[in-house]
């Protein structure tokens, strides 16, 4: 079982035989030199030092190297991730100076010692925000930074210049749910994070997430995940402890 609490980065290398597998953490692999050929689930790529992959839990993943080749890869355990932001399929994207600062980072944290762990946790919710933003079309994007404000299906049907029923049907297709069910489970997902990592109180936490009523939030956990935002804060904290 993949039971560690921190993120894991380490330089690999890949060899030429192939492997196939999958695991329950999700995975970025920051290519340092040479290249790795890959299959994660539908994706197919050659990764170069000019591409970065993320491989999201339980996807299964083919890859092999011919050519000398080093790359950075950090293990990401499965409860720091979201599947509202990240989905379930790999991301692939263009290292560009973005991506070239956050592995700058992550190499002088791994210079640091054992120790670099604690300070990744820190910085992974930026590597997130990253992989969101290489792969979410505009409205979908806009939900995610602007969940604590009044949205409406309209507005979003606007920044993709469809109107509002083709619209529906579209972000249908595109994320499994309606503009309305993905924005409340986007508010919850924000609501488990200021659970889990402040004291700020259950009416705060309503208003941070764009609800005006504490009942509004109340009725939300109630119906996803079937227990009451302060039963949901107490569990947490004592599986921590």
């Amino acid at each position: 079982m993949d039971t560690f609490r921190d993120i894991i980065a380490e330089r690999r290398t890949y060899t030429a035989n192939k492997h196939t597998h999958s695991h329950g953490y999700g995975q970025l692999i920051i290519p340092l030199q040479g290249e790795l050929e890959i299959t994660a689930g539908p994706k197919s790529l050659m990764m170069n030092t000019e591409t970065l992959l993320y491989v999201p839990p339980s996807c299964e993943h083919t890859y092999h190297s011919v050519v000398r080749n080093e790359f950075l890869v950090l293990d990401i355990p499965h409860f720091m991730l979201s599947s509202i932001e990240l989905g379930d399929r790999g991301i692939a994207c263009p290292v560009n100076n973005q991506w070239k600062g956050i592995r700058y980072l992550i190499l002088n944290e791994l210079e640091r010692g054992p120790e670099h762990g604690a300070a990744l946790k820190e910085l992974f919710p930026y590597i997130s925000h990253c992989l969101v933003q290489e792969q979410m079309p505009k409205s979908i994007q806009y939900i995610h930074e602007h969940y604590d404000e009044p949205l409406t299906v309209q507005k979003l049907a606007e920044m993709e210049h469809y109107n509002r029923s083709y619209y529906s049907d579209w972000f249908l297709k595109e994320t499994g749910k309606t503009p309305s069910a993905y924005i409340q489970e986007v508010r919850l997902s924000k609501a488990k994070e200021l659970l889990r990592d402040t004291n700020l109180s259950i009416l705060n936490i309503a208003v941070q997430v764009g609800l005006e009523h504490q009942s509004s939030l109340t009725r939300l956990f109630q119906q996803y995940e079937r227990v009451t935002p302060s039963q949901f804060r107490k569990i947490n904290h004592a599986r921590l402890s």
